[in-house]
């Protein structure tokens, strides 16, 4: 006791001085610092804890799947734990030795850096396998990727990218079995005219890389959708003849398939089926010939096709020795 009196006198030079308040202090002290003290140690899991790798050879890629999260046990008390997360347990596997072909990378709990009160108990897997490649690169056909269904009575005509073809880099193996990348999904649903904009790639395996470029142009065509409609007694002319040349039949029907915008536009007036007399000399037998639809105006003709000349497609054509008009 007298010890004791001693060195509270050294702290407390008048310890007799309101003792009991000051003994009651010092005991709740004692007693806060023996709870601390005595906290429980509990355990806790933590999935997909990420794994981070770095410095991998110059010239080697990653060639295969590797566990990329871990399922990591540790313990501490709830007050350590409670602040901790996933990302503060991940590793990073230093690759700057490694070689082509499959390395294997032991994890061990000195490798990852935890909070302070922290103890790793346990890491699933326990080790990692990483399969690097020599990089290779090749170059490919861009494939745009076009979904929903245009206005209606419009549809997609074409579509083209500039450019065509890109350069992808990775695995020698697994740019073998690839000739093609594809496009992000370009939806043209309710469009009625053409567009373009700018589009990204898609690589088929995060283990191919686009070193050059990740965005091509994309155009797509929209246009209206073909109607057909037919246009009786189109006349044929005979042209470029010195001679009198009658045709038989005189008049044909003709079906053509385009826009019906433009077919509106059309009567028989604006055709012709036409037969090049130049060079047709007289004879007694009739000519075999095909006569050729002309348009006027001719840009009328740019958007529509032909798709029947009946009742016959060839006609008689007889060229007498009179002379007749040029």
């Amino acid at each position: 006791m007298n010890s004791w009196w001693r060195i509270l006198k050294t702290i407390e030079p008048h310890p007799s001085e309101h003792f009991k308040d000051k003994a009651i202090a010092v005991g709740l002290a004692f007693l806060l610092w023996m709870a601390v003290s005595a906290e429980e140690i509990v355990p806790e899991f933590f999935t997909n804890v990420p794994v981070t790798l770095m410095r991998i050879p110059p010239g080697l890629v990653v060639a295969d799947a590797w566990d990329d999260a871990l399922t990591i046990r540790v313990s501490g008390s709830p007050r350590d734990l409670r602040d901790v997360s996933a990302g503060q347990l991940s590793p990073m596997i230093d690759l700057s030795d490694a070689r082509a072909g499959e390395n294997i990378f032991p994890l061990l709990t000195q490798d990852f850096s935890v909070p302070r009160g922290i103890e790793i108990t346990r890491i699933e897997p326990e080790q990692i396998r990483i399969v690097l490649e020599n990089r290779a690169e090749k170059e490919v056909e861009v494939s745009p990727i076009v979904e929903g269904e245009p206005a209606p009575g419009y549809e997609v005509a074409e579509h083209m990218v500039n450019p065509e073809r890109v350069v992808l880099s990775g695995p020698g193996s697994l740019l073998a079995t690839i000739d093609r990348v594809r496009t992000t999904h370009v939806d043209v649903s309710g469009w009625r005219e053409s567009f373009t904009r700018n589009v990204n790639l898609v690589t088929s395996s995060p283990f191919i890389e686009l070193p050059e470029r990740r965005t091509v142009e994309l155009t797509i065509e929209i246009r209206e959708q073909a109607v057909t409609q037919q246009f009786d007694g189109v006349p044929v002319e005979v042209v470029n003849s010195r001679y009198r040349v009658v045709v038989n039949p005189a008049e044909l029907n003709v079906v053509l398939s385009g826009p019906p915008s433009t077919l509106e536009q059309i009567s028989v007036e604006n055709l012709v089926l036409v037969i090049d007399g130049e060079g047709l000399q007289p004879r007694a037998a009739d000519y075999r010939l095909a006569p050729e639809l002309q348009f006027e105006p001719e840009e009328l003709g740019e958007s529509l096709e032909v798709i029947a000349i009946y009742p016959q497609r060839e006609i008689d054509v007889h060229v007498y020795e009179q002379p007749g008009r040029r």
